[in-house]
């Protein structure tokens, strides 16, 4: 390998690094999409979805990372 390419590289790697991990973290713990919409409505100040009930046509499916919610 050339010299000039890996100085291209390790330029490369030290702008997109710090990008790349900029976007890896979210701001506040993780909650349920069920609890989003609840507090959208609240701040919307719109009445809150109803939680659709599991039944034949939509059962209740779990998730295996659900546990990680609860």
């Amino acid at each position: 390998m050339r010299p000039h390419s890996r100085l291209s590289i390790l330029v490369a790697l030290a702008v997109a690094g710090p990008a790349l991990l900029a976007g890896c973290g979210r701001k506040g713990p993780p909650i349920k999409p069920s609890e989003a919409a609840v507090q959208r409505a609240k701040e919307n100040k719109e009445p809150a979805p109803q939680r659709p009930t599991p039944n034949a046509k939509n059962p209740e499916k779990k998730f295996i990372l659900d546990g990680l919610l609860d």
